[in-house]
């Protein structure tokens, strides 16, 4: 009988913590993510937009037209990224007006949630991120 109270206390304790809903920056350290969708609408594959998290939640990735680089911060469930930098490449009206979406949105901040193997920014506008290979 005690036996099967311990993996009932442990399942408790998952739920329990998944619950919380927090994404802490150990979570995020090392994980590379594909941008899927924007507000539930897939994006084109000429989107092919990415986020990197690296050592003490440096950021860096690609906006579909310029890579970037930065400085997140975690603070209850908010990510927003300082010190963004970019290249200035153009690659067309539509591309830049996204492109400028996004990175708005990182330095804005957006609240993070970690859920079903995706990674969701929630701002002005919703970005689902899958993970990247």
């Amino acid at each position: 009988m005690k036996l099967a109270a311990i993996p009932m206390l442990i399942i408790g304790f998952c739920i329990g913590c998944s619950s919380t809903g927090t994404v802490t920056s150990e979570q995020l350290k090392y994980t590379k993510w594909q941008l899927s969708r924007v507000d539930g609408l897939a994006i084109p594959a000429s989107y092919n937009a990415s986020l990197s998290f690296i050592e003490a939640l440096q950021v860096n990735g690609f906006a579909g037209c310029n890579k970037f680089f930065g400085e997140g911060d975690l603070m209850d469930n908010q990510l927003s990224i300082n010190k963004l930098g970019m290249t200035r490449k153009s690659c067309g009206e539509q591309l830049d007006q996204f492109e400028q979406q996004l990175l708005d949105s990182l330095k804005q901040g957006a609240q993070i949630q970690l859920q079903s193997q995706q990674l969701i920014l929630n701002g002005e506008q919703t970005f689902v991120f899958i993970p990247a290979s």
